[in-house]
This record gives structure tokens, C-alpha cells and sequence, in this order.
């Protein structure tokens, strides 16, 4: 299956942050368990290959990374020229007349 370079830069940088985190509180078994998934999901998701985004989010929010995560998406949204997500959260917020 092909994935583009974008989709890789980002699953090697969320893998690398999982790692880092994970190693502090978990062997790979326990956060296998804590996740939902098998030890070679772990695995594949620490080495930086597609996984299932189902499995992506759990393994932040069993380390309490989805603010770093946000983070990293944001930087790589600039990186690649789009714009974050805080920039377009400022773009949407519209003025309410409220003179009645």
C-alpha cells in the first residue's frame, strides 16, 4: 500500500514520541494490554509503520499525549504549507452583532 511521505513523517514522528513516552511507564506487553492490541501492533506502531487510527489514539490517550499529538500536527501542517488547526480555529470565528 502506498502512503505518502507526509503520512510517514507523521507516523514516524508520532512513534518516536509514543516510544519515548511509553518506556517510562509501560513494557511493551503492559501497553500492548492497557491499548487493546497485541504486542506486535506495539511494535509495528513504534517503528514508525501505519497503523490503524483507532489503535494511534488509544496509545495517546493511555499515555495522555493528545496535546504533543495536536502539537505534531501542527508543526507538520506548516512544514508542508498548510495552515494549523489553531490558525484556521482563528479564521472561523465570526462577530456576532448584538445590537439589537
Amino acid at each position: 500500500m502506498f502512503h505518502s511521505s507526509v503520512s510517514q513523517k507523521l507516523a514516524t514522528m508520532c512513534a518516536d514520541l509514543i516510544k519515548q513516552h511509553r518506556t517510562l511507564k509501560f513494557t511493551q506487553t503492559d501497553f500492548a494490554k492497557a491499548v487493546g492490541v497485541s504486542r506486535s501492533t506495539i511494535q509495528k506502531l513504534e517503528s514508525g509503520e501505519i497503523v490503524k487510527s483507532d489503535v494511534l489514539f488509544e496509545a495517546l490517550v493511555v499515555l495522555g499525549l493528545q496535546g504533543q499529538f495536536i502539537q505534531l500536527m501542527d508543526d507538520l501542517t506548516r512544514e508542508v504549507g498548510g495552515s494549523s488547526v489553531r490558525q484556521r480555529k482563528r479564521e472561523n470565528v465570526r462577530l456576532i452583532n448584538d445590537d439589537f
